[in-house]
């Protein structure tokens, strides 16, 4: 135990029961007992790698990555879990507690088949490395053997290289970042002519949108190097994560589009009634008005969908012809509409016997 932390670790394991049953339990309990950021961190891991257990049988189980929330009350539940449910749980303490934290995949020095996951914590201004996960305890003869390590929380980038890797070299949070060769062979890169403005670009990545986020990690990955399985296979999750992310925005805006051709089809049968029952002229002005809200809800939302594959191209490009269409009949209802409100009531009924005009508001079938 650090002599710095030892107040911290003790009232750490004094936590009620009733306290440590929820992330929001046990926050709360963290942000009462301690002001500063770096006591709350410390809080947050030494309970985690005190209290989590590593879950020996299933470390080999593939990753179905669930929602977040869920990983994390499972594993307070149940109390053990892999590197990746000691990450987010750690991360998950710590930003309810106000201590900026990132989940970091990667792999490490021992060279096993197996990726790895920790996280990087900014700590009164200042960005740290923590591993909860080896923290915890070692393995012995295939059985975890708990014992607290103090030596992997709040560790410097530059010691924390030698021994973990991150697939982003963002997260090396280094001015000059290693390759996967030199991390391998123990080696440094020379001094770069202009060092990585790591701290900048981890202020950026905070502002990216999730899709946004995804492209420049790929980016950064491919650029430092792919030279193992683990980082081809990290490649292939973070391709399929930017196609659910089209899959996710692309159904958004269908959802919004179908929204408005509902409107769209009621607005249509008012019509062929010939807009009867009556309605004020101030009613027929706003008829239309969610139909072009939901259409521009669906147009804006695909602005921001980003096809991964040549399937989501022609997908994206096909509905984006039919949303033309119908804001085309839109334009085109909403101009009969005005029209009709300013002619003289004892000529509107002539303008239904207009068949362009009602050719043009009975084509809503997409």
């Amino acid at each position: 135990m650090l002599p710095l932390y030892r107040a911290v670790d003790a009232r750490m394991r004094q936590v009620p029961d009733s306290a440590a049953r929820t992330v929001g339990g046990l926050t709360r309990f963290i942000a009462t007992a301690f002001q500063s950021e770096d006591e709350r961190a410390r809080a947050a891991f030494v309970w985690v790698a005190r209290n989590i257990r590593y879950d020996v049988d299933n470390r080999y189980v593939l990753d179905s990555r669930p929602e977040h929330a869920t990983t994390v009350q499972e594993t307070m539940d149940q109390r053990r879990g892999v590197c990746q449910h000691y990450a987010e749980l750690y991360s998950a303490l710590a930003n309810q507690a106000g201590v900026l934290t990132y989940v970091v995949p990667g792999y490490t020095s021992l060279r096993d088949p197996l990726g790895h996951a920790w996280c990087a914590s900014r700590i009164a201004g200042q960005w740290w490395l923590m591993d909860p996960t080896w923290a915890a305890g070692h393995l012995a003869n295939e059985t975890f053997i708990p014992e607290f390590n103090d030596a992997y929380f709040r560790v410097a980038p530059a010691v924390f290289i030698a021994t973990h890797m991150p697939f982003d070299p963002l997260w090396q949070l280094l001015p000059a970042p290693r390759t996967p060769q030199q991390f391998q062979l123990g080696t440094q890169p020379p001094a770069p002519d202009e060092p990585f403005a790591f701290a900048d670009s981890v202020a950026a990545y905070a502002r990216q949108s999730p899709e946004q986020q995804l492209r420049n990690i790929a980016r950064r990955v491919e650029q430092n190097g792919v030279k193992n399985d683990l980082t081809f296979n990290f490649l292939l999750h973070n391709r399929q994560a930017l196609s659910n992310q089209f899959v996710s925005t692309f159904n958004a805006a269908v959802d919004a589009s179908n929204a408005g051709i509902r409107d769209f089809n009621a607005f249509i049968v008012f019509f062929n009634h010939r807009f009867l029952p009556h309605r004020s002229d101030e009613e027929l002005q706003q008829l239309l008005v969610p139909v072009a809200a939901h259409l521009a809800k669906a147009r804006r939302l695909l602005a921001t969908a980003h096809p991964a594959t040549p399937d989501q191209q022609v997908a994206l490009a096909e509905y984006l012809t039919s949303l033309q269409r119908l804001e085309t009949r839109l334009h085109d209802s909403q101009a009969f509409t005005e029209r009709y409100r300013h002619t003289t009531k004892i000529m509107r009924l002539m303008l239904f016997s207009n068949s362009a005009a009602t050719g043009s508001l009975t084509q809503s079938n997409d």
